[in-house]
Formats: structure tokens, sequence, C-alpha cells
């Protein structure tokens, strides 16, 4: 790792600067699959294995056969009780000949564990990558000397109260009374303690909550924070985001928006956010938005690929796919994710990834322009809130709604899909 920073394009430089960063905000409790951080799939605890609850006795099973070869000792279960029990946490003890979690895995599926009974606790980002992919956003933040939001505040008459949750890095709370960014006034969630010199992902929160206030003005939003202090780097593993999500049901939500994600071991379902889904989720009338990804390809990026989940691609202003948009599985429609212009807090950001790496980007005017599927998620999951105000529907009518409304178009790269063209309200 320590010289792969210097291969390659400036695409695998900064996914490897990514991952630096990342793994260092984590105190080195990150692992990924291949040899080459650049070439990375998923990213997972290097420590830890999810069992859903009614696999437990057979993986515990499987693991005590495993122990005296492999294991320097039976894995020890958690004391968290994660989604009443339904989902359990283990952690390895180390592993004679330095297996990873996967190879342990391996060799307990090779043994005869169900392949999916078990599964890494992969570290869910702010918009994550893989080969060559990203994992934040398909830029970092760029000042902008424009006052108002693109897309503009639509107007709204009053409806029916509507709530969102944008479960997220944190919100900056001085956004809401800011004069320059009214729009804002009277959101609410966890702080994420900004101060003059802005790290990694400041504002990412604030900026998405913007997105579904221009959209859907009357809508009542709370931004959970998942990052707050910059620990984490953007990132939460997926045991403790289904706990964020979990938390986030209290606020008795129509629509939560999620802009992250992650590649899996296998290309799996993620565990926990099917063990979400079945045992909190489908019980709700509660839609789940989630941006694909930025990493250019079809492969399943979760939850946005999941059935019951809307998953969003990017489009450019001129209603092409952006080049970074992730495809296929994982984006049931796209909206326009390039160039928002959205409230971001007033400082002093030093950039961190190749090739803008000790770029000084100065913000005083509470704005910013920002680039990803991380923006264009909050786009649809505010024209759903929208829907459910204007009419009374229920959420998932509402989504049946706005999604009808999209166009097919075609594409020589990705084929036929749907979009959402401007104006979108």
């Amino acid at each position: 790792m320590a010289s792969d920073w210097k291969i390659g394009s400036d695409r695998r430089r900064r996914t490897t600067d990514q991952l630096r960063a990342f793994r260092a905000a984590n105190e080195g409790s990150v692992a990924w699959d291949t040899e080459a951080p650049a070439d990375f799939t998923y990213l997972y605890h290097p420590d830890r294995v999810l069992v859903r609850a009614a696999d437990v006795e057979a993986f515990e099973r499987a693991a005590e056969t495993l122990d005296k070869e492999v294991l320097g000792e039976s894995p020890r279960r958690d004391e968290a009780t994660l989604l009443d029990g339904e989902l359990v946490r283990y952690v390895l003890a180390p592993r004679r000949g330095g297996e990873s979690v996967p190879d342990v895995l391996d060799l307990l599926e090779a043994g005869g564990l169900r392949r999916g009974a078990a599964s890494p606790d992969h570290w869910v980002h702010v918009s994550p990558g893989g080969p060559g992919g990203n994992l934040c956003p398909a830029i970092e933040p760029q000042e902008t000397g424009l006052r108002d939001p693109w897309p503009p505040v639509a107007p709204q008459s009053k409806g029916s109260e509507v709530s969102v949750v944008v479960v997220d890095t944190g919100w900056h709370p001085p956004a809401a009374t800011d004069p320059r960014t009214p729009w804002l006034a009277g959101v609410d969630g966890d702080d994420e303690l900004n101060g003059p010199d802005l790290r990694p992902y400041a504002g990412h929160g604030t900026f998405i909550a913007g997105v579904v206030r221009c959209i859907a003005p009357d809508t009542k939003v709370f931004v959970d924070g998942f990052a707050i202090g910059g620990v984490g780097g953007g990132g939460i593993l997926e045991s403790d985001l289904v706990v964020h999500l979990e938390a986030a049901l209290t606020h008795d939500p129509h629509v939560i928006n999620l802009s992250a994600g992650c590649r899996t071991r296998f290309d799996l379902p993620s565990l926990p956010l099917e063990v979400f889904h079945r045992t909190r989720l489908r019980k709700r009338d509660c839609v789940l938005v989630a941006a694909a990804g930025n990493d250019s390809w079809a492969a399943p990026f979760w939850p946005a690929a999941f059935g019951w989940c809307v998953g969003v691609g990017s489009l450019d202003r001129d209603g092409r796919v952006s080049d970074y948009s992730n495809f296929g599985v994982s984006a049931d429609v796209y909206a326009l994710g390039r160039n928002h212009v959205n409230a971001f807090p007033d400082g002093t950001f030093v950039c961190n990834e190749t090739p803008d790496v000790g770029d000084v980007r100065v913000f005083s005017t509470g704005m910013a322009r920002w680039s990803g599927t991380s923006f264009a998620a909050p786009l649809v999951a505010g024209l759903i809130a929208r829907e459910i105000s204007e009419t009374g529907c229920s959420a998932a009518d509402a989504r049946d709604v706005v999604l009808a409304r999209a166009v097919y178009d075609s594409d020589p790269t990705i084929g036929p899909h749907m979009e959402l063209r401007q104006p979108y309200a």
C-alpha cells in the first residue's frame, strides 16, 4: 500500500487517497478484499462477523470444527442487541494463519455452512466505490459565487405534514437561521460540530437536507448523524447503520434518504439491511431512497439494489447519465446529480484527494457546488414527500406516482433507463 498511490490514473490514486484516510479515521479497523487498495470491491471490519439469529446455531457449530485449525478460540458473541436480537455480531480471535474474515467464511461454507448465513460487517460510506471507484461523492465540494440553490426552491401550497429523515453525516445548525439559506428554516438534526477548518464530508447532510427542502419546502426534515465530529471519516459499519435507521423510525418518517451504500462479499444482499427491512421497514408506510453510487458500473450497490428501495442514479444538466453514475440494478431512476448548488458551512476546506490534494477552498457564501448520486437521491426523496403532502396519499403510492412520471431513454453504455427530467416540480 505504501507505493500504490504512485501507480496508475488519477482515479486509482484518488481511491487510494480515500482509503488511506478512511482507515486512519477508523484506527485501522478497515480491511478490503484485494491487495492493492485501488482495486477493492468491498470494505469490512477485520474481526467481525454478522449472523442472522436463525443461523446462530449452525454458525457456532461450524466454527467449533474450525477453531482448532484456524481460530485461536471460538468466536465471541458481541453483547450488543441488534434489531431485537434478529442480528447477532461476533468477534473473531486472531487467526493462526492470518486468515481474513472472508477467508474464514470461505472455510465455514466449505464445511457446510449455508452461504449467506453469515457475512462480514461491511463498511457503508458516503457513496462508496469499487475498482478504481470512489469512496465519496463524485467530487469534493467546490466554491460557488451563486446565491441561489439549484435546483431552485419550488413553491408549494400548504398540504398535509410530511416527515423526511436524512441519515447522513450530521447537520449544520446555523443553516436553519442563516438569511442566505431561508429554505432550511425549521430543519433540525444532530450537530456535526463544524469549526472554521472543515473536515472531509462536513456539510454533506446539510447539503442533502437543502435539496429535499428545495423540492418540498413544507416538509419536516431531521438529519440523523452517523459521523458526528468527523468520527468514522464519513463511513459506518452495517451493523451500526441499522441502529441509526431504527432510530430514524422514531421520527415517524414518510421517507428516509440514505446517500450512502456498500458493495458486499459475492455481491450478496446486505444482511443487516435485509433484516432491518424484514423486521422494521416493511411494517411501516415509509419509503427508503438511496444513492446508486459513483463507480460507473452495474454491480449491486446496497441498499439501492434492493427491490424495496428506490435507487437513484445521476444525470448531468443536459439530461445525460453522468459518467460516474452507477447503473443497472442499483438505479431504479435517474435524476439531476451533477453540479447541485445548496447550503454548505462557511470555513476553509483542504482537499484530500487526487488530483486536488492540498488545494485550499474557502467557503464564505453559505453555499457550495457538489456532484454525485448523493445529491440525486434527495431530489427523488423530495418529490415523493411533495406528492404525499399535496395528495394525502401513502408513501408507497407517492413513490409509484413519482416513478411513473419518469420517461424512458437509452444510452449506448447502460441501455434503456428511466429519467426524471427537469423541471422536477
